[in-house]
C-alpha cells in the first residue's frame, strides 16, 4: 500500500480552506459594511441592503459566494483540526492566530441560527429584517441582542481580516500576508470595530429617531409566529 503523504494532503486542504474562506470573506465584509452604514440612519442602511441583496441573494451567487464557500471552509477547517490532533501536532500558539481560531469557532456555533432568523424569514415569508427589524430585536430583548450583534459582527471582522492574511499568500498573493501583522491588523480591526459599534448605536436609535420598529413587517412576523412579544409603552 502506498504511504500517505500527510504534508501534501494538508497543503491541499489548506488551499481549499483558503480559497473558500477568501470567497466567503467578500460577502462577509460587504455584510459588515452594511451594518456600519446603520449609523447614517434607516434610509441609507435599507437602501444599501436592497441594492446589495439583488446580487448576493441571486440564487447562483448566493450558492457560489455564500453557502458553498461557508460549508467547504468550515469542513476543511474541521478536517485540518482533526488531522492535526490525530498526528499529535499543536496548533500555532501565537495569540493573533489563536484569536482567529476562537472567533472561527464562535462564528460557526452561531451562524446557523443567524441565517435561520434572517434568511429564513425572507425565503419562507418574503419578509426581510432590514433596519426596523433589527431595531425591534434590540428593544425586544436588549440584554441579549445588543451583545449578540456587537460581538458577532466584531468576531466576523477579525476572522475575515486575519483569515485573508492567511489565505491570500496561500493563493499566490504574498502581499496579503501583511494583514496578519499587528501593525496593520490592529488598526484595521480597531477602526472597523468602532464603525460597527457606531452602526449598532444607529440601530438602537442613538443618532436619530427611528419611529416604531415594532410595526415593521419583521416584528409583526415574529409576533405572529409566537417568537416575540411586544412591550407596552411608547417608542423612543
Amino acid at each position: 500500500m502506498k504511504p500517505v503523504n500527510h504534508a501534501i494532503d494538508d497543503r491541499r486542504l489548506l488551499r481549499v480552506q483558503a480559497l473558500s474562506g477568501a470567497l466567503f470573506a467578500v460577502f462577509l465584509l460587504v455584510h459588515l459594511v452594511n451594518q456600519m452604514l446603520a449609523a447614517l440612519g434607516p434610509v441609507v442602511y435599507d437602501g444599501a441592503q436592497r441594492v446589495l441583496r439583488r446580487g448576493y441573494q441571486a440564487p447562483p451567487v448566493e450558492i457560489a459566494l455564500v453557502l458553498a464557500p461557508l460549508l467547504v471552509h468550515a469542513t476543511a477547517a474541521i478536517l485540518r483540526m482533526l488531522r492535526r490532533r490525530a498526528l499529535g501536532r499543536k496548533a500555532p500558539a501565537e495569540r493573533w492566530a489563536r484569536l482567529h481560531r476562537i472567533t472561527g469557532m464562535f462564528l460557526f456555533l452561531l451562524f446557523a441560527g443567524h441565517v435561520i432568523a434572517t434568511r429564513g424569514a425572507s425565503l419562507l415569508y418574503g419578509v426581510y429584517p432590514e433596519f426596523a427589524g433589527v431595531a425591534f430585536t434590540l428593544r425586544w430583548v436588549p440584554a441579549y441582542f445588543w451583545p449578540y450583534y456587537t460581538v458577532f459582527a466584531m468576531a466576523g471582522l477579525y476572522h475575515a481580516v486575519y483569515g485573508l492574511g492567511v489565505a491570500l499568500p496561500v493563493l499566490g498573493l504574498r502581499t496579503g500576508n501583511g494583514l496578519r501583522r499587528p501593525e496593520l491588523l490592529a488598526p484595521i480591526v480597531t477602526l472597523g470595530s468602532l464603525a460597527l459599534l457606531l452602526g449598532m448605536l444607529g440601530l438602537g436609535g442613538v443618532f436619530a429617531e427611528i419611529g416604531h420598529p415594532e410595526q415593521a413587517p419583521y416584528a409583526r412576523l415574529l409576533v405572529r409566529l409566537g417568537v416575540a412579544h411586544l412591550h407596552p409603552g411608547p417608542a423612543k
